[in-house]
C-alpha cells in the first residue's frame, strides 16, 4: 500500500524568505491573481501559480521550485 502525501502549501511570507523577493514583486509574478470582486483572472506575464484558500494565498512547493528554476534561467 502506498501512502500519498498532500502537496505542501507555503504562505506568502515563506515564499518571500525563500526567494528574497518583496511581497509586491511576488504579486506581479502571480499567473492567476484574484480581482477585488473575487474573480480569478489570468496574468499572461505571471510565472508563479498560487492557490486561493478563502482570502488567503498559498503556493505549492512544486510550483515554487519551478518558479525559482525559471528565475535562474
Amino acid at each position: 500500500m502506498e501512502i500519498a502525501t498532500l502537496p505542501r502549501l507555503l504562505t506568502l511570507s515563506a515564499v518571500c524568505e525563500r526567494t528574497g523577493l518583496s511581497r509586491s514583486a511576488l504579486y506581479r509574478e502571480f499567473s492567476n491573481p484574484r480581482s477585488k470582486d473575487g474573480v480569478v483572472r489570468e496574468n499572461p506575464k505571471g510565472r508563479l501559480r498560487v492557490t486561493h484558500i478563502g482570502r488567503s494565498i498559498r503556493v505549492k512547493e512544486s510550483d515554487l521550485c519551478a518558479f525559482i528554476e525559471a528565475l535562474s534561467n
